[in-house]
């Protein structure tokens, strides 16, 4: 509950760039046998390698889903977000530096696959591909190793045992001007085993936090009618789940009422949500009633935190309120997630 105050007031080398190749091989067919989830932990190697002077500083490692996990019989599909990567080791050979690390590097530790997007497995390396070899043409390898992670949950008991998965994707590499060093295209094979057991329940959470639980919303001069005044509150609702959802909102009332018993329609308050991260949901922004309304839809998998600035603001020349008596007005909102 949140109370709200109104205020009236495959091995390949597909091209090269400066002396560096770019070639990956795959362990591509991961069996699902659990609603646990998979993991193999030899899913993706990746391979920078050239002879001589080397220098790319702040080079990038991409990932692009390039179409929808489909079952064989184009029956079934696994959302995107189910299936993650995550780095395991870098090795090789380069002169006078050692080979970074994975930390050294920068790499993102968990990146989930998007529908249609581009997603980093490196972001930006905090470490160059650099060789400066004692003797001329030295050779210089850096290989990075990855694994592919099917995560579990109900959404399993929807796909029949033995259902096979096909997922086809591109791996991008680039530098520090997003020119590409080189692009290689692979599949990753999935298939459902007999998984036998109870599908576990999702598990979601909603908080509003302190700062949002008592919202004010405030007209202080003639501009605030005119114009629409509106309130922010930074981090007000956080969410976490376990599987897709969906956040509504309704109020109690029909109207702001204040202590005297004077009221304003509620529908004079209008609500949106802004997600401050996993940019990919819908958001709907919704005029308070009684009736339950969807604010945020999104896709989500293990146990996912998501954070929401809340925003109500006004209409411009509301005349429900530059006629209203001036006074302070309230309702009850209640916030509410559910599965979608």
């Amino acid at each position: 509950m949140s109370k709200f105050h109104f205020l009236l007031f495959i091995f390949i080398c597909i091209s090269a760039k400066a002396q560096v190749s770019f070639t990956s091989w795959v362990n591509g067919y991961m069996q699902i046998s659990s609603y646990s989830g998979e993991t193999n932990p030899d899913a993706y190697t990746v391979t920078f390698a050239g002879n001589g002077n080397i220098n790319l500083p702040y080079w990038k490692l991409s990932v692009r889903l390039k179409q929808s996990i489909q079952s064989n019989d184009g029956a079934y599909i696994i959302p995107a977000n189910k299936i993650a990567f995550q780095p395991i080791s870098s090795t090789g050979q380069s002169y006078p530096n050692p080979i970074p690390s994975i930390a050294e590097i920068g790499a993102s530790l968990n990146v989930m696959l998007q529908e249609n997007s581009e997603v980093f497995l490196i972001p930006q390396s905090n470490a160059p591909l650099y060789n400066v070899p004692a003797k001329p043409n030295g050779y210089y390898n850096l290989q990075l190793k990855y694994a592919m992670t099917a995560l579990g949950g109900s959404y399993l008991a929807a796909f029949p045992a033995w259902t096979k998965f096909t997922a086809p994707v591109e791996f991008t590499a680039y530098d520090q001007y997003n020119s590409v060093i080189g692009k290689i295209s692979h599949q990753f094979q999935f298939q459902i085993g007999n998984i036998t057991g109870t599908p576990p329940a999702d598990v979601m959470t909603l908080k509003i936090n302190m700062n949002a639980a008592n919202g004010v919303l405030e007209f202080k001069s003639m501009q605030d009618y005119i114009n629409g005044t509106s309130v922010t509150y930074s981090n007000g609702l956080m969410v976490t789940s376990t599987g897709n959802f969906q956040i509504k909102v309704r109020s109690l009332q029909n109207d702001l009422i204040s202590s005297t018993g004077t009221s304003i329609p509620v529908g004079v308050i209008h609500l949106l949500l802004s997600p401050l991260d996993h940019p990919n949901q819908t958001v709907h922004p919704i005029t308070l009633n009684m009736s339950s309304q969807t604010l945020a839809q999104a896709i989500s998998s293990q146990n996912t935190s998501y954070n929401y600035d809340i925003k109500y603001f006004t209409s411009p020349q509301d005349e429900r309120l530059i006629n209203a008596k001036p006074e302070d007005y309230a309702t009850t909102l209640q916030y509410e997630i559910m599965p979608q």
